[in-house]
């Protein structure tokens, strides 16, 4: 029987883009998380030397809970946007079915898509000092799963975010580790300043990059266009 009011979803991949005014008010969120997260007197967490795992957990405990839940952001808000730690997800493939990229940011009801579940900002975090390099971590570990589609694969854009200590900025340490990848991690533009961000008090201005993806959407058998990355570099000491 025909209601009249469902709609066909859209089947085409990649999803729309996702808008930037949403990107800079997840931003600001994570910023706002990461500064009570920098203040947090929790017994046993100390911000510096706490293993990767410890720091995400608890910086996705403070969006939720303290940014999230209590309206610390304009725009940022219950009604809109939802939080996951680890969500297990299908990869483009699927060739794996427990892929987990460390947060995923939802929007709530606002976008129609194809492919609901792999829908959202995805996050993958990592360290960025003297003892987890660039190259082989935070590019080798974390990027490189945006680019051979284990995480965001509908998507046009994503996030890395970065705990990076003294003398770890992305102008000075990111554009090399990638020049030094170039078959891993195309990259057709190189990390550049994002002009509607701005820097905080312990991070700088988030950086974009735009990387080639060489797999094709089972079924239709379109090529995955370019991803955008955008790079939120966190100071933790």
């Amino acid at each position: 029987m025909e209601l009249g009011f469902y709609e066909e979803l859209p089947p085409e991949l990649p999803h729309p883009p996702i808008p930037l005014a949403i990107l800079l008010i997840v931003e600001e969120a994570l910023v706002e998380a990461w500064e009570v997260l920098r203040q947090r007197t929790r017994t046993g967490f100390d911000l510096v030397s706490a293993y990767e795992d410890t720091v995400t957990h608890d910086l996705y405990e403070v969006l939720c809970d303290i940014v999230l839940n209590k309206g610390r952001v304009d725009g940022f808000g219950r009604e809109l946007f939802e939080v996951n730690r680890e969500p297990k997800l299908r990869s483009y493939n699927g060739g794996s079915l427990d892929k987990m990229p460390d947060l995923r940011v939802s929007l709530i009801g606002g976008r129609r898509v194809a492919k609901l579940s792999q829908d959202g900002l995805f996050i993958e975090c990592k360290p960025a000092d003297r003892d987890h390099s660039i190259g082989a971590h935070y590019c080798d570990k974390g990027l490189i799963r945006f680019v051979n589609g284990d995480y965001a694969w509908a998507m046009r854009e994503a996030m890395m975010v970065a705990y990076a200590r003294e003398g770890y900025t992305v102008s000075a340490k990111l554009a090399k580790a990638l020049k030094a990848r170039t078959d891993a991690i195309p990259t057709l533009v190189s990390p550049k300043p994002c002009r509607s961000s701005k820097a905080s008090k312990f991070g700088e201005v988030v950086h974009t990059s735009t990387h080639g993806r060489t797999f094709r959407y089972l079924g239709t058998d379109a090529p995955a266009p370019p991803i955008t990355v955008r790079h939120l570099w966190l100071r933790r000491d």
